[in-house]
């Protein structure tokens, strides 16, 4: 009995079950044919496309290509000529033969729409902007940038509030005008004196532009944005550069794009995944304290850069209408430098990068190129933006350039922001919106021969440049690219300049690179390197003719009329040594009051020289003292004397930009035979060139302390420096008495580069406790035989002085272990304690 049962209670289970499975699937299936009932209504009338894959869409089919044009590239067997690989953008239009101009995709059960050609971009973007300048909301894309900033900000009032207001804050700092040159001048002047040194060197075949470029472009909307450019070895600088650079390439080219399809993906604690969360997390820790440094240094009536100004008009609409009520927030500037950064460096420095190698390929056209700029410019001068108009063949090779490339050869994703009706086609709201912009550049039914690279195609009958509609490297509509005009300002002022200055070609033995390019974000040249050689013979760019260069208004330019820039200790040395062997002198300083200390000082020290001197004559010795001081005149405008001078000798604070600036204003003024020099003792002779025009016409003189007593004198010069500048200001400074030396522009030049490390080291030695600062002092004087220990010579010179050479250094060669900053220093100069000037350093003065 007890078994019967057990067997028909099993039967009874079994059945039971039998009817759940049933009842399970039947539930199944009537919920999958309700959501495929609603996403057919949903997604009728859409767009034609290929069939997507259950689950994954569409994704994996688009994906594929991006992976393979970014790990294998391409190869062209001929130059220029493209082969049909899977790039994204060209497997995209490609789909568009088999669709139509406007088909659809899936990425799971999202849709996507990609608008192919010029007319259809036109009218979606221009024509319906209303509805289609959304972003949408990708969760990759949103994770990094919150939704916030410019570029992935979704469209409406607070993203027509925040970009109206970065625009105008930027054309205050120059966008678009012509103020903004001298910057974009001062980078190149960089990436040139490095090429020259290269090309003097004999090192120009297997050069890497790409470091070059994109540190210049950088530093362009770094001054603007951040209100400073970095040493293009600065290691923090090359950090953010780097992190920026990685997080785009995590964003569109790794396994991390697979979280816009599976967010959760985002905390896997491995691989893309782990990392980009990294990234994300230094770039926010970078920023954010540069944003810290800016508030804590803020003047609101003197804003230095877009950060200044974006606080200020934080502070005043919190004021107005309360913190919660503004969009104006920190959190909205941090994504906001990070939008400048990255749209505003990688799309022009690839731009860049492709111009120089498409004249690497074609040598004809390069040849062209730089006829027209010598004829336009010549060689006295570099190309500047009022020579645009002047220069149409190098502005159309610019545009075709862009072309063939499309550097955003797909525009960032659009989103309807409702369901509409587009050409016959119902768009969904949310639907993702794709623009291909490398299609409407390569649209045969508007460009002839697309594939063909042909400058002639941007000129008129007349040889003058043809604007033409379809052409859109910048995007159209609502969210046109803000930074267009500054990108025309560099692409015109990069590319004029370097080919006037040299030529570009592939390396001998090597294949013609591929002209496929890496897709991201923007579509980069695969990694290429050409040989860089001086075109031609000009006085300020090519070194041999430079080194031999024998112009009469050089040649025959003996110093006589000095100006000395700052009147300090250094200043009134130089000066007084300067007026006793007969040359006519005037100091400058922005205070009376300094000059007035420093006349006074040197009337002292010559009275005290003549009493030693002329001691049994002292009407000669006073005669002496008039004589001297008669050569020395003061002024507080530079401007105003330097018309009338030889030689132009800064010894100001040892700042670059500082003095970067002195120079470029002088440098207007100063007559074409006018020799700059600078004394510093600490940073790049080159770098302080850079913002002028008379690169052959600037050295180093670097004088010791006391002037009148220390017989050295350095004379540095760079790669630029003239054979004849040199000379002059060699023999100038032995017509003062002095025995100069012969320097390179090198960190610390010679007696710096060898005394700094011997100094730090003695530090460190104290610090690691071998030995104390008086026996270290009494051991250097008695076993070496020096005039002063190491820490009195620090007290000496002044332990800001040092403490700012060493770091500048270790700036530059952050891994030379000489160049490593000391903590002890660093206390020292944190609590004022600089020396003998304070009264207090390693020792007490009374």
């Amino acid at each position: 009995m007890l078994r019967q049962a057990w067997q028909e209670l099993q039967c009874v289970t079994l059945l039971s079950s039998v009817s759940l499975y049933f009842v399970a699937l039947a539930v199944f299936l009537l919920v999958f044919y309700v959501l495929h009932r609603l996403k057919k209504r949903k997604f009728s009338n859409v767009p034609p496309g290929p069939k997507p894959w259950p689950l994954i869409g569409n994704f994996a089919r688009f994906l594929v290509p991006s992976f393979v044009s970014k790990r294998f590239g391409g190869h062209s067997e001929k130059r220029g000529q493209r082969k049909s690989v899977a790039s994204p953008q060209v497997f995209l239009m490609e789909l568009s033969k088999h669709y139509g101009n406007i088909y659809s995709l899936f990425i799971g059960s999202q849709l996507i729409v990609i608008l192919t050609g010029y007319e259809v971009v036109r009218d979606a973007l221009s024509n319906r902007a209303q509805v289609f300048s959304d972003r949408p909301d990708l969760p990759l894309i949103t994770t990094m940038t919150k939704r916030k900033g410019i570029v992935f900000a979704p469209y409406g009032p607070v993203w027509r509030q925040q970009r109206k207001f970065c625009h105008a804050s930027l054309r205050s700092f120059g966008l678009g005008r012509l103020s903004l040159e001298p910057r974009i001048l001062e980078e190149l002047a960089v990436v040139k004196t490095e090429l020259q040194r290269i090309y003097a060197e004999g090192e120009g075949t297997g050069v890497d532009l790409a470091p070059l470029v994109s540190n210049a472009v950088s530093n362009v909307i770094s001054s603007i944005s951040l209100g400073q450019r970095f040493h293009h070895g600065d290691r923090q600088f090359r950090t953010l550069l780097d992190l920026m650079a990685r997080g785009l390439e995590l964003c569109i080219n790794s396994p991390a794009v697979l979280i816009n399809v599976f967010p959760w993906l985002y905390h896997l604690p491995f691989g893309a995944f782990r990392e980009i969360r990294q990234v994300e997390r230094d770039i926010t820790v970078f920023l954010k304290e540069i944003i810290a440094q800016h508030r804590s240094s803020l003047d609101p009536d003197s804003p230095r850069d877009l950060i200044d100004m974006y606080l200020v008009e934080m502070a005043q609409q919190q004021e107005s209408v309360g913190t919660g009520e503004t969009s104006f927030s920190e959190d909205y500037l941090f994504y906001i430098i990070g939008d400048l950064f990255v749209a505003g460096t990688d799309t022009t420095t690839n731009t860049v990068l492709w111009m120089l190698l498409y004249m690497s390929v074609y040598p004809d056209i390069q040849e062209k190129v730089q006829a027209e700029i010598d004829s336009v410019v010549g060689s006295d001068r570099v190309p500047s933006l009022t020579d645009k108009a002047s220069c149409p063949f190098t502005e159309a090779t610019i545009m075709e350039v862009q072309r063939m490339t499309a550097v955003v050869p797909l525009a960032i994703p659009h989103m309807a922001s409702e369901t509409t009706v587009f050409r016959g086609y119902t768009i969904p709201k949310g639907t993702i919106i794709i623009p291909n912009l490398w299609s409407v550049h390569r649209d045969p039914t508007v460009w002839e021969n697309p594939d063909d690279f042909n400058p002639a195609r941007f000129l008129d009958e007349n040889g003058q440049v043809l604007r033409k509609e379809y052409f859109i490297p910048f995007g159209i509509g609502r969210r046109l690219c803000m930074g267009e005009q500054l990108a025309k300002m560099e692409l015109f002022l990069m590319f004029s300049n370097l080919m006037q200055a040299f030529s570009f070609r592939i390396p001998d033995g090597l294949p013609p690179p591929s002209m496929d390019g890496r897709f991201g974000l923007t579509l980069a040249p695969c990694p290429y390197t050409v040989h860089v050689s001086a075109w031609k013979i000009m006085a300020f760019v090519t070194h041999k003719f430079i080194r031999t260069l024998s112009s009469t208004s050089i040649r025959n330019a003996a110093i006589q009329h000095v100006t000395i820039i700052g009147g300090g200790q250094m200043g009134a040395g130089i000066a007084q040594v300067a007026a006793a062997t007969g040359h006519s002198v005037v100091l400058v300083d922005t205070s009376e009051d300094i000059l007035k200390k420093s006349t006074k000082g040197i009337e002292g020290i010559l009275k005290r020289m003549a009493k030693k001197k002329f001691a049994d004559k002292p009407e000669v010795g006073e005669e002496f003292i008039q004589k001297v001081m008669k050569n020395v005149s003061t002024s507080t405008d530079a401007a105003s004397v330097v018309p009338g001078t030889d030689l132009v000798l800064e010894a100001i604070v040892e700042n670059l930009k500082v003095k970067q600036g002195l120079f470029a204003s002088l440098d207007k003024v100063a007559p074409e035979h006018t020799i700059f020099a600078s004394n510093t003792s600490s940073l790049p002779i080159a770098d302080i060139a850079s913002s002028t025009a008379r690169l052959d016409r600037f050295g180093g003189l670097h004088f010791f302390n006391p002037v009148p007593l220390m017989k050295l004198v350095e004379v540095v010069e760079t790669p630029m420096t003239s054979q004849a500048t040199f000379n002059t200001l060699y023999d100038f400074s032995k017509a003062l008495g002095k025995h100069p030396v012969s320097c390179k522009d090198t960190p610390g030049f010679m007696v710096n580069r060898l005394l700094v490390p011997y100094l730090m080291e003695a530090v460190r030695l104290h610090e690691r406790g071998h030995g104390s600062k008086e026996d270290i002092d009494v051991a250097m004087k008695l076993g070496a035989g020096y005039p002063m220990g190491p820490f009195e010579l620090l007290d000496y010179v002044g332990l800001d002085t040092g403490k700012f050479i060493i770091d500048g250094w270790h700036a530059m060669e952050p891994e030379n272990p000489m160049f490593s900053p000391s903590p002890m220093l660093n206390k020292l100069v944190e609590e004022g304690k600089f020396g003998k000037k304070t009264g207090e350093g390693f020792y007490k003065y009374k």
